[in-house]
């Protein structure tokens, strides 16, 4: 019998791979300055940042555009998915993808911190707090001839223990991801360009909301960045309890509705019969 399971590995093993390469490259890219730096001044950062990563906003625009990309294919061409249809059924089909969708973005949150301590590693000392590495590339002019993208926002790290900002960065982008990617398949639904037009809207949204601070609690691509979350000087930033029930209820309401379309619709979007 032709599971959801079976099906899902399938997608996993056609998808996956073909982003690798462009993701460890990006990467290398953002991290190579910082290596440079390391290298020529002796200084070792900790494990930990990760969560300093993303608070760059390149980085931010880079890696979801990257997604977006990645799962711009979805759903799959109802066509030659015909076999698959009609053994699953169409609600479970759609289900089906949207499950994997959600699980490929925390996968690719993982691939993510994977890569970034690989390239880190050669620079790295383990250290239980942020280290003194970390710390003397906050608010410090020493790193400036090196151009690097990885900034240290000196209300993180005296705000947050590595661990926790760690964690709370990669539950964020898990979930934002998740729900970039329901996104592009429930609007591809309606059209094959919409879903990468909608996906690169969202994330976009985050360069208009560096300069539009109102938009912040509207600007998903801005909530993984922890310098923008709430603080007393600040009370209209987003607190992380808003971002994670806003981030679950924008995918399971994007599920919903991918599924309902497909219940409405034949293959290739044509309507269904009555």
């Amino acid at each position: 019998m032709y599971s959801i399971w079976g099906y899902y590995r399938h997608l996993f093993r056609r998808n996956l791979l073909s982003v690798l390469l462009l993701t460890a490259l990006t990467m290398d890219a953002f991290l190579t300055s910082l290596r440079s730096y390391c290298h020529d001044t002796g200084v070792r950062l900790s494990q930990w940042g990760f969560a300093l990563l993303w608070t760059n906003k390149y980085v931010v625009l880079c890696f979801l555009l990257i997604y977006v990309y990645a799962v711009s294919n979805f759903p799959l061409d109802r066509e030659r998915e015909r076999y698959s249809i009609a053994r699953m059924g169409a609600s479970p089909w759609a289900v089906a993808q949207g499950l994997y969708l959600i699980s490929f973005g925390w996968i690719y949150a993982a691939v993510l911190l994977a890569l970034q301590n690989l390239f880190l590693c050669g620079v790295t000392k383990w250290s239980s707090g942020w280290g003194k590495g970390w710390s003397s590339l906050s608010g410090s002019s020493i790193a400036s001839g090196y151009d690097i993208y990885v900034t240290v926002p000196y209300q993180v790290i005296s705000n947050y223990e590595p661990l926790e900002a760690n964690l709370l960065v990669l539950i964020i982008l898990g979930l934002l991801l998740g729900m970039l990617g329901m996104l592009v398949m429930w609007l591809n639904f309606y059209s094959r360009a919409a879903g990468a037009v909608g996906g690169s809207v969202i994330v976009f949204l985050e360069l208009a909301a560096t300069q539009i601070k109102s938009l912040f609690p509207y600007s998903p691509a801005n909530w993984v960045q922890l310098e923008y979350h709430y603080s007393l000087l600040e009370p209209g930033r987003p607190k992380p309890g808003y971002i994670v029930a806003m981030l679950l209820l924008l995918t399971l309401f994007e599920l919903l509705m991918a599924r309902h379309r497909v219940q409405r619709t034949q293959e290739n979007n044509r309507a269904a019969k009555r």
